[in-house]
């Protein structure tokens, strides 16, 4: 929806230019006035999004973490994002993810808009994050990322997680899947810092079913950017019941899911990395 906006938004305003432009009789000219008429015309829609993302949400009132419709503005937005990223997404076992039933879900942390590279599949449910404090002060990013019901955390030690997690079972437990990095912090490769097993809590304390995600090269996102598309690889596990968990310690679970996604990432490494 948003790419479209703005795909339509700046061919009628880079036809506006030009028709203002073509009062000009510099025939020699006529390239540079393409070239600035069209400038302008992103310029306009890109200030026109930016006022829609502003605005957008501002007098809604009240819990707006399970309205699907917000979510489906923002996943529009992610979508735009990673086009004007020119990422490419492989993605195998959707089939895993739940249709209905919320959940919570793990995954390995690369970069700090991993969001944008996972929310857009959970398309049939108003997946939420436990994202860190300084997103939510990021200009208009910040304040959409509250609109829909994330959860702000400073880090995966102290009274601000537990505050997170316990925001983020009483989400889970009103119907809305969660989503946390058990990493704490950006791995900024495709190698995995430790996990923190307290992050565990967040299934283990309501028995909620995991869905586990290993994503691959997301951290080379920049490389080449924009003359090189970059493709991503993902990989939605079989969800894990609370049944296969329910006599194991966190910190059991914890290297568990961890061997889970190092596998794929193993696996991942060894049929695209070039040698």
């Amino acid at each position: 929806m948003i790419t479209l906006f703005f795909s339509l938004s700046t061919l009628l305003f880079f036809l506006i230019y030009s028709w203002g432009f073509s009062s000009f009789s510099l025939e020699v000219m006529n390239i540079l006035y393409w070239i600035v008429a069209l400038f302008l015309g992103v310029l306009t829609s890109t200030l026109l999004l930016a006022l829609f993302l502003f605005t957008y949400g501002r007098f809604q009132k009240g819990d707006q973490s399970a309205n699907m419709k917000n979510h489906k503005v923002i996943m529009s937005f992610m979508r735009f994002l990673t086009r004007l990223l020119r990422l490419e997404f492989i993605v195998s076992g959707e089939e895993n993810i739940p249709k209905n039933d919320p959940f919570i879900m793990v995954g390995n942390h690369q970069t700090n808009i991993d969001i944008i590279a996972t929310k857009p599949f959970i398309k049939n449910q108003p997946l939420v994050f436990i994202a860190k404090q300084s997103v939510f002060n990021w200009p208009i990013v910040g304040r959409l990322a509250g609109l829909i019901g994330n959860i702000p955390i400073k880090r995966l030690a102290d009274r601000s997680a537990i505050e997170a997690i316990i925001k983020g079972i009483k989400a889970y437990k009103r119907g809305v899947p969660v989503m946390i990095y058990p990493e704490g912090k950006r791995s900024k490769s495709n190698e995995m810092v430790d996990f923190k097993a307290g992050a565990f809590k967040l299934a283990t304390k309501p028995k909620a079913p995991i869905l586990v995600l290993s994503i691959y090269n997301f951290a080379n996102l920049w490389k080449k950017w924009p003359f090189v598309k970059r493709k991503v690889y993902m990989h939605f596990h079989e969800v894990i019941p609370p049944e296969f968990y329910e006599d194991m310690k966190t910190s059991e679970l914890s290297k568990h899911i961890k061997a889970l996604i190092q596998t794929k990432l193993d696996e991942f490494s060894k049929q695209h990395d070039k040698r």
